[in-house]
């Protein structure tokens, strides 16, 4: 997979799969994002995100990132376009372009891999009102 050569498509499968046995990194009623795998250059997080959640609308100043839907169908935001995702959909997001899965339509699992390594405590995410 792009962006981090140490995780393919069946790894991500199993942490998605064994996340839910971790202590998520943030969760509400409708969004649990749990981050999975750290290397010296990446980062990759698994959310699970329940019918009509979603995200807010974000960048990231450093960061690309890359999300692979596993599972669901969801309306996504990348820059000012919203499309119509699903499971095997891959949408790669360069540092600075908003974006934000805004509203799950069935059960979603997505896996989001950034480079460079994210830093979880001084997380680099800039929320934009529109």
């Amino acid at each position: 997979m792009e962006g981090n050569a140490d995780m393919d498509y069946d790894s991500l499968i199993v942490a998605a799969l064994s996340a839910r046995d971790r202590q998520p990194t943030f969760q509400d009623d409708l969004v649990t994002v749990t981050h999975v795998h750290h290397s010296e250059r990446s980062s990759t997080a698994i959310a699970f995100i329940r019918p009509g959640g979603g995200l807010r609308p974000h960048f990231h100043r450093e960061h690309d990132e890359i999300i692979v839907f596993l599972a669901g169908e969801a309306s996504f935001r990348i820059g000012d376009e919203i499309r119509q995702v699903s499971a095997n959909d891959v949408i790669s997001v360069p540092a600075g372009v908003v974006h934000a899965t805004l509203c799950a339509r069935t059960p979603c699992v997505l896996a989001a891999t950034f480079a460079p390594r994210f830093d979880l405590i001084n997380e680099d995410r800039v929320y934009v009102d529109t």
